[in-house]
């Protein structure tokens, strides 16, 4: 089996501009709710990346139509079916439950094989099996496959307060409420930018929703398919953040298109702590020069707005070879430090207690050879490699590529030097 690696020249600082693209954590549920309308509709600015088309995949194989045009997709779902979802079509991405809530909605029964994904811990669906059942749906869950039926009544409106403030949660639960009669409340819902986003598509569909935003969201039902969508998603907050991190590192200056200050307030103030200077030109173009030496400091991830904690490995490289000792709690994922094993082979001092991490910087990272596990931990080693005297083999690029259009190529426009290399040795 063949897998992707990619040889970082580190040791330069990055200079120039770097666009960043659409979403792909918006632009996932918004081709979910595709399926809630009948006829063609046009998402615009939506990332080529493995992730969007393994889920361009599954609307193929329910019947729709899904044709890429540049960054375009259109999507009909004229002539959709609900049909069971195998494994291989769910093992990547999660996101893949998404289709849960819209094929309820709209068919009245779904059934997908539970998702896969990055490994970064559990993921677990029973804020989604709750709040679905809240609705009136009968749910089987076996250790294979989740099964979704509705009553001949259909989807009834609910309060449904969430334990926890999931993003995927959410989104699932308001595709579902879409089509339940009446005032559905989702309360300590996720507030992040991509549930924002969704809320919007939806309402340029026809939908009511109040509260997009805020923690209390209440979504007016529909007895009629939703109309179809042409809507432009908005841009990777998390692909901005990780450029942020590089430009604290490395940047003399970076500057970054597509990346709002009101997205990354608790970044660019991290940022600025640890020493990095940040200028906001517009809001959504942010310059940044590196710091001489980052200034070690003490972050908690946790629900938006708070620190995200798809940001917490890139994070934790800077912080790696900043100036005392540093603490890291994850509070959102239980094995979110899969990126540890490739820092500490490039030299960094990190030791583990839990879901904390101390970490005691050291003056710079040394080239090695190290293996991406999962997205943003080969984002964390992509920003090592660019900072670390030497040339560094990262493996896995397949991991990175799930999450970052043209990575290679927005790299190189900013002077870093990288070749794309191929491993055919047999596992």
């Amino acid at each position: 089996m063949a897998h992707n690696l990619i040889s970082i020249e580190g040791g330069r600082d990055v200079v120039g501009d770097v666009y960043i693209s659409g979403s792909k954590n918006a632009g996932l549920p918004i081709m979910a709710a595709s399926i809630l309308a009948l006829g063609e509709s046009t998402l615009e600015r939506a990332p080529v990346l493995t992730d969007i088309e393994n889920f361009a995949s599954i609307l193929r194989y329910l019947g729709g139509t899904v044709i890429w045009r540049s960054n375009s997709l259109r999507i009909d779902t004229t002539h959709m079916e609900s049909r069971e979802l195998p494994a291989s079509l769910t093992r990547t991405p999660r996101a893949s439950i998404l289709a849960l809530g819209p094929l309820l909605a709209r068919f009245g029964h779904a059934k997908i094989s539970l998702p896969g994904g990055c490994t970064i811990g559990r993921r677990p669906i029973d804020e989604h099996i709750r709040g679905l059942e809240k609705l009136g749906a009968c749910i089987t869950l076996t250790r294979r496959a989740i099964e979704a039926r509705v009553p001949r009544t259909g989807l009834q409106s609910a309060v449904l307060q969430l334990r926890t403030p999931t993003v995927t949660g959410t989104m699932n639960l308001i595709l579902a409420a879409c089509r339940a009669r009446g005032v559905t409340h989702i309360r300590n819902a996720a507030r992040e930018p991509e549930v924002v986003d969704l809320c919007h598509c939806l309402i340029s569909m026809g939908m009511v929703i109040q509260g997009v935003g805020t923690e209390h969201l209440e979504i007016y039902g529909k007895d009629t398919p939703l109309h179809p969508y042409n809507y432009q998603v908005m841009d990777d907050r998390i692909e901005g953040g990780t450029f942020l991190v590089l430009g604290a590192m490395a940047g003399n200056p970076l500057r970054i298109h597509g990346c709002r200050e009101e997205h990354q307030t608790v970044l660019i103030e991290t940022l600025r702590t640890v020493g990095a200077h940040i200028t906001i030109e517009t809001p959504a173009v942010i310059m940044i020069i590196k710091a001489s030496r980052p200034k070690a400091i003490d972050i908690t991830t946790g629900p938006y707005p708070a620190l995200s904690t798809d940001l917490q490995p890139q994070l934790m490289t800077l912080l790696s070879i900043s100036q005392g000792v540093s603490r890291i709690h994850e509070t959102v994922f239980e094995r979110r430090f899969n990126h540890v094993a490739g820092l500490l082979a490039m030299g960094a001092k990190i030791h583990l207690v839990g879901q904390n991490a101390v970490i005691h910087g050291v003056e710079r990272l040394a080239a090695s050879t190290v293996a991406a596990t999962d997205l943003r931990a080969g984002a964390s080693l992509v920003i090592a490699a660019i900072s670390a005297e030497g040339v560094t083999i990262i493996q896995g690029l397949e991991h990175v590529d799930r999450g970052y259009e043209r990575l290679r190529d927005k790299l190189s426009r900013i002077g870093v030097v990288s070749e794309t290399l191929i491993d055919r040795r047999i596992n």
